[in-house]
């Protein structure tokens, strides 16, 4: 082989191996710079995504942030106005993923996917405060068959007690000498403030008999009074508990708000529940404030953040356990190609201690 031939072999051989690739190549992140960033759908519910000085923040907002960071996303919000238009936009194809507060359900995985789930939560309900007792249930309280009867034995008594004074008083003490209804009367009304330890002193025994009548009288009124008490306290406490909330049996007879269209919403359908849709959480408040209705049944991260965040919680309150567990995910649609880039992102937000951060600014309670 002749050196010109070799000289030939070695160029086209370089050019080949450095030239055109180059020539084909581009530049080092031309993919990244010139691709469209993702859309995101969310909603606005607290804590998860609301309006800020007039910028979206939240936990999912954080957490989105901290995600697509870790993946090397770029992306854009779009925002929607309730979840079923999340789910609808995921599973068109107009949006890449939603966050905000979506419960993944089996009824949902027939349409879209989910990602890993990166939040347990559940139902509770909310009602308002029982700090006072209404007026109605003291009046329930006091007409009920037990105090009623505890109070006319106590008259009764009483009256007897009256007519024994009279009887040993009624020869040696001017405050007794009466006829028969008058001298009773007065007869009672010493039984009625010896026994409620009111003792005027107005009128006080004399006789033997009549003063040891008044000293039996006074120590067993101790203990009369003190049943006739517990006995309105019992009842107290047990229409408290009749009408205090607790779980979902006590629901029966309630005024339920949720909003339409979510998994509460759901929740209470299966279980036979009829209950006031309303389009967003904020309206449920309101019903609830205004006593259109007797509870709020939704998400308990929603819930428990108003009561902490504002200052309601002299207002409403949330009662009983969670009624049955919920986990949220990032919605994407089926076969998404950023299904694995955000799983990976999310383990590693897991592991790295940065879920765990950004949970703590917005539910850890100090």
């Amino acid at each position: 082989m002749n050196k010109r031939l070799l000289l030939k072999i070695v160029f086209v051989t370089a050019v080949l191996t450095f030239v055109v690739p180059r020539l084909f190549a581009q530049p080092a992140g031309q993919d990244n710079e010139e691709a469209p960033p993702i859309k995101i759908a969310i909603k606005n519910i607290r804590p998860f995504v609301f309006d800020e000085d007039d910028q979206k923040v939240g936990f999912s907002i954080d957490l989105w942030q901290a995600l697509a960071a870790e993946a090397g996303i770029a992306y854009e919000f779009v925002e929607v106005e309730t979840v079923s238009e999340q789910i609808d936009a995921v599973a068109q194809g107009d949006v890449d993923a939603a966050i905000a507060a979506i419960s993944m359900t089996e009824a949902r995985e027939e349409i879209i996917d989910f990602s890993y789930p990166y939040f347990d939560a559940g139902l509770q309900i909310m009602t308002r405060s029982s700090a006072f007792l209404p007026l109605s249930s003291l009046i329930t309280v006091l007409f009920s068959r037990e105090v009623l009867a505890a109070s006319v034995g106590l008259i009764i008594i009483i009256i007897l007690f009256g007519h024994l004074v009279w009887l040993f008083e009624r020869r040696n003490n001017p405050h007794f000498q009466h006829g028969y209804f008058r001298g009773v009367w007065e007869g009672i009304w010493w039984s009625a403030v010896t026994v409620t330890t009111v003792g005027y002193g107005d009128r006080t025994p004399r006789a033997v008999l009549g003063r040891l009548l008044a000293l039996f009288w006074m120590f067993a009124g101790l203990f009369i009074l003190a049943n006739f008490t517990a006995t309105i306290t019992t009842q107290l406490t047990l229409n408290e508990l009749n009408t205090k909330i607790t779980d979902i049996s006590d629901l029966r007879d309630k005024r339920i708000a949720t909003v339409s269209n979510s998994t509460s919403a759901e929740f209470l359908r299966e279980n036979g529940f009829s209950f006031q849709g309303v389009e967003t959480i904020e309206d449920a408040y309101k019903l609830l404030e205004n006593r259109t209705s007797d509870v709020i049944v939704y998400d308990a991260p929603v819930l428990l953040y108003y009561l902490a965040h504002e200052d309601r919680s002299n207002d409403f309150e949330v009662v009983g356990s969670l009624l049955n567990k919920e986990l949220y995910g990032i919605a994407l649609p089926h076969d998404s190609p950023y299904e694995d880039d955000i799983n990976q992102a999310l383990l590693a937000l897991l592991e790295n201690g940065t879920y765990e951060a950004i949970y703590d600014e917005w539910f850890s309670i100090e």
